[in-house]
């Protein structure tokens, strides 16, 4: 999950600093006092731009560069050191960032300090306190995740840009721009944000107490913070055994037919929808797609009672099978042959829940590798576009073919059919589009297949 921060304001106490450092030296060297107390810029509180023209009979773009010389004065001094390196942020931030880092969320900082997009010395400067600000308050985060914009405008513009899932900032009008275009924000209370209200796309926080933290954000977000957590630790494990996708390619040597077709998307939820023919299909079909996929699985596979390697029983690949599934997030099903009282509606939620968070699931939705003599499928199970339906997901047809010949190299071949969205069709079209769609991959492969024996003989 992707979480952007903004610092002055939300991770530190913006309306505290101003009013102990700011407020007494304009008071002092310019005889200036606050105008509008519930502002949170300097320039907004002092009304300074509409002070400089009434005083001095400016225009309005004189009184602009009049401000900004007076704001640089302020600011390029050995106060902007004290504001970026030693002001503290607000109590339980640290905690709180550093616990969704080692979680394996994605942690960006956005902020619309001026100083910082200058290219000069002023503008190194101005960066590297900021990276340091972070780091003296023990938060560690790769410089390339640090943005710098000259203004709030331009810092709308980039948030949007990343589409994180949740921004924590405190400007109203930040805030209100980035829920018009429906992405979350945390609201860190200020006096200058009094009108913000709980809505769907905001929840307001007076501090960074934890559990309310996160109760907030798992609100935003249905209930799904769980899922963003488990998508990351599923992806981390899945980011281990994928080392062994060399071997496995190169002890199945698949052929692929239509690689063209496969979906190739990180923004949008995918079901993959192979035919079922063999325990293997997984494992061959995720190497070579090589994402992290949830598979749907029968329960036995997560009881240890069988493995995925050809149905062994021995304990041992049990235990993987059974250790893999749990850690990849797989979901457990009973077939109604096997249970009468089969029920799968948990597994059905979490499926739901992983495609509601742009996850990858894969479904056999022949549910079993059986099937007569001479039969090409099963009895598909049209259920799973109803979820595509629901969730928005892509369906990616998929058929798979082993090869009997034991003098073949190739063990099977895999073909992709074109992805296609529900949307307006009802489900039984798009059945009937999908069982089109899995013959003529099949027809296909098999025609490939024969011919490949031919050659041989």
């Amino acid at each position: 999950m992707k979480i952007i921060f903004d610092t002055d304001g939300t991770l530190t106490d913006f309306n505290e600093w101003i009013q102990k450092y700011a407020i007494p030296y304009f008071e002092k060297n310019y005889g200036y006092t606050v105008v509008y107390p519930d502002e949170l810029e300097i320039e907004d509180m002092l009304d300074l731009k509409k002070r400089l023209m009434a005083e001095k009979g400016l225009t309005a773009e004189e009184a602009e560069k009049e401000m900004k010389m007076i704001l640089d004065k302020f600011w390029i001094s050995i106060r902007f050191i004290k504001f970026s390196l030693f002001s503290r942020f607000r109590e339980g931030v640290s905690k709180l960032v550093n616990k969704f880092i080692k979680q394996g969320h994605e942690i960006q900082v956005h902020t619309s300090r001026a100083k910082t997009t200058e290219n000069n010395i002023i503008g190194e400067i101005a960066r590297k306190f900021t990276i340091w600000q972070y780091r003296m308050n023990g938060i560690y985060l790769p410089e390339e995740n640090y943005y710098f914009y000259e203004n709030d405008s331009e810092k709308i513009k980039g948030i949007i840009k990343q589409n994180p899932q949740i921004v924590f900032e405190d400007k109203p009008e930040i805030i209100n721009s980035l829920n018009e275009n429906k992405i979350k924000t945390i609201c860190v209370s200020g006096k200058h944000n009094f009108e913000i209200k709980d809505t769907k796309l905001t929840a307001k926080i007076e501090t960074f107490e934890e559990n309310d933290v996160i109760e907030k954000m798992d609100k935003l977000l249905e209930k799904r913070l769980d899922f963003y957590t488990r998508e990351i630790e599923s992806k981390n494990f899945y980011n281990i055994i994928r080392l062994s996708i060399p071997s496995i390619m190169q002890i199945f040597q698949p052929i692929v037919l239509n690689e063209n077709n496969l979906i190739h998307t990180y923004d949008e939820p995918v079901i993959y929808a192979p035919n079922h023919r063999s325990t293997l299909d997984p494992l061959v079909v995720n190497a070579y797609i090589d994402e992290n996929i949830h598979w749907a699985a029968l329960k036995r596979f997560f009881d240890g009672e069988d493995s995925i390697f050809n149905n062994s029983k021995n304990k041992i690949l049990c235990k993987i099978t059974s250790e893999c599934f749990k850690k990849l997030s797989y979901f457990p099903i009973e077939r109604i042959s096997d249970n009468p009282n089969a029920n799968n509606f948990n597994s059905l939620k979490e499926m739901n829940n992983f495609l509601k968070i742009n996850g990858k699931v894969g479904i056999f939705a022949e549910g079993t590798t059986r099937r007569s003599d001479g039969q090409d499928f099963g009895n598909f199970d049209p259920s799973f576009l109803t979820l595509a339906k629901n969730t928005g997901a892509i369906v990616q047809p998929i058929t798979i073919l082993w090869i009997k010949d034991e003098n073949l190299k190739h063990k099977l071949i895999i073909n992709f059919g074109k992805p296609f969205k529900i949307e307006c069709k009802n489900i039984n079209e798009a059945f009937r589009h999908f069982l089109e769609v899995q013959k003529e991959l099949l027809e296909e492969s098999k025609k490939l297949s024969t011919e490949l024996k031919k050659v041989l003989k």
